[in-house]
């Protein structure tokens, strides 16, 4: 453990490493925080640190989009709290409402940062307010202490080598797709020949949902940053979300496999593998198109190919190829085909998006 931190350590200890660049932001920013609540005299200097040290992300739109959250939650839970000690309503009311507010703060801090930073400042400016006959005033110094602390990261970020969360969109996207890309090939393997253990899948699906979320911070990220259109925000909103539909998916073919009805009907057990392998280059295509479209191959013919594939469905329906089979192994095979026609559909969708994003709406068009 210990050896393995010490050899990441010397690893990233170059200018032009993203964490070192990212710590000697927040040092600096900190080190201003510090001085800055030295000089102004803060009763509570350490609220001015700790904002700046809570808002610091390695991008500028992650800086801007966490900043402008916690600002407002602060704002909102300030002006509740100085309210309630305005009324006066009372030591034990206080408290109860002191229980609550922290008891949102760990209901609501996996959900909703907004609200997580407004329950976190009502219940600090309320039991400040028990033991302070001035208590409405911290909830002043905390908005102040929020708005400076703000101001110093997001100035840190634009000024100290700033890294803008949009030019690491198409590595993330790349990343995202290969790693769907896999789980998508194991869970093939696993339809046709039940050669993939559950562990891998599960693995696999890990993972792929693991980039998924990444991506999709990155993206919201991104969106925060100045420079980029209205339209250009939405395609972005837009494309996460049809990357979320194509992972949706890929996790209900993993459930028609662990049905254990079987793998493809002989009839169709070739045209099924034709098409399985025809999304597979699809993903490896928009793989590709994510990070350089200038040198991307021609998009397969996924459609075809499904079409191909449906009409000998259909001539194997007509010759009673499939009067024999249970009902439930029809429904299954039925479902994996319609989840495989929708994962076509959607990585083609993605293309669309990732050209618009690129080249305008009226040359993708």
């Amino acid at each position: 453990m210990i050896k393995e931190s010490l050899h990441i350590l010397r690893k990233e200890m170059r200018v032009d490493s993203a964490p070192f660049r990212h710590a000697m932001r927040a040092a600096i920013a900190i080190t201003v925080a510090v001085i800055a609540s030295r000089f102004l005299g803060l009763r509570h200097a350490m609220w001015l640190p700790v904002s700046v040290i809570v808002i610091m992300r390695p991008s500028v739109g992650g800086t801007l989009r966490l900043g402008w959250r916690r600002l407002w939650g602060t704002v909102l839970g300030a002006s509740l709290g100085v309210g309630i000690l305005i009324l006066d309503p009372g030591v034990k009311i206080l408290a109860g409402l002191i229980v609550l507010s922290f008891f949102l703060v760990i209901l609501l801090r996996v959900y909703n940062y907004t609200a997580f930073s407004c329950a976190l400042t009502t219940g600090v400016i309320l039991l400040l307010g028990i033991f302070f006959v001035d208590g409405w005033q911290f909830g002043v110094e905390r908005v102040l202490d929020t708005v400076l602390g703000v101001a110093i990261g997001v100035a840190a970020s634009f000024g100290v080598w700033p890294n803008m969360a949009r030019k690491n969109l198409r590595q993330k996207m790349a990343d995202l797709i290969h790693a769907q890309s896999v789980h998508f090939e194991k869970l093939s393997e696993s339809y046709l020949s039940g050669g993939v253990s559950e562990s891998e899948l599960v693995t696999s699906r890990i993972a792929a949902s693991q980039k998924l979320d990444e991506c999709a911070e990155a993206f919201r990220e991104a969106c925060a940053e100045p420079g980029l259109r209205s339209w250009q925000r939405d395609n972005l909103t837009r494309l996460i979300r049809v990357f979320g539909r194509m992972h949706s998916l890929l996790i209900a073919m993993s459930t028609i496999i662990r049905r254990g009805y079987g793998g493809p009907l002989p009839a169709i057990a070739d045209g099924m593998q034709n098409v399985l392998m025809m999304t597979q280059q699809h993903y490896a295509w928009l793989e590709t198109y994510a990070l350089e479209s200038e040198h991307c191959e021609i998009h397969p013919d996924f459609e075809n190919t499904v079409n191909e594939f449906m009409l000998a469905v259909g001539d194997a329906r007509v010759r009673g190829d499939f009067e024999d089979v249970p009902l439930e192994r029809r429904n299954n095979v039925s479902a994996f085909i319609w989840n495989i026609r929708s994962l076509g559909g959607e990585i083609a969708r993605a293309g669309r998006r990732l050209c618009e994003l690129r080249y305008g709406r009226e040359e993708s068009s």
